[in-house]
C-alpha cells in the first residue's frame, strides 16, 4: 500500500477542524496507548492516528491549530453617573422592598392567628359535645 505524502492530501476547510465527538473519543483512545510499555504497541497506536487523521482529510497541524482569540474591551464610563442618585435610588428600592415584606408579615400573622383561633374553637366545641 502506497501512501501519500502529508503535503498531497487536501487541506481540509476551516469549519471541519472540529472532530465530531464520536471521532474525537477515537483518537483520545488511540492517543491513549501512546503511553504503553511496549514499543509495537506505541508504534502501532501512531500509525492509527496518522490514518484515522488521513480518514478525516486533515493532518495535525489543522487539528491542534487555535482559533485566534477575540479581545473585547470595554470602557467603564464612571464620569456620567451620578454616584448620589444612584445611592439614594437603591435605598429608596430597598424601603420599598422591606414595606412589601412588612405588609406580608402582617398578612402571614393575621392568618396564623385566625386559624389559630378556628382550631381552637374546634377543640373546645369538639370536647364540650358529648355525642
Amino acid at each position: 500500500m502506497t501512501q501519500l505524502p502529508s503535503s498531497a492530501l487536501p487541506k481540509p476547510e476551516p469549519d471541519r477542524m472540529a472532530l465530531d465527538p464520536r471521532d474525537m473519543e477515537r483518537l483520545i483512545r488511540i492517543l491513549r496507548l501512546l503511553g504503553s510499555d511496549h514499543p509495537g504497541e506505541r508504534a502501532s497506536a501512531g500509525l492509527a492516528a496518522h490514518r484515522l487523521l488521513q480518514s478525516l482529510h486533515t493532518d495535525w497541524e489543522a487539528l491542534l491549530a487555535q482559533p485566534e482569540a477575540k479581545v473585547v474591551l470595554q470602557r467603564v464610563r464612571d464620569w456620567d453617573l451620578d454616584q448620589r442618585s444612584a445611592a439614594e435610588s437603591r435605598i429608596r428600592q430597598l424601603k420599598a422592598q422591606t414595606e412589601r415584606q412588612d405588609r406580608q408579615i402582617k398578612s402571614l400573622r393575621t392568618r396564623i392567628n385566625t386559624l389559630t383561633e378556628r382550631e381552637r374553637l374546634r377543640r373546645e366545641l369538639s370536647e364540650s359535645d358529648p355525642d
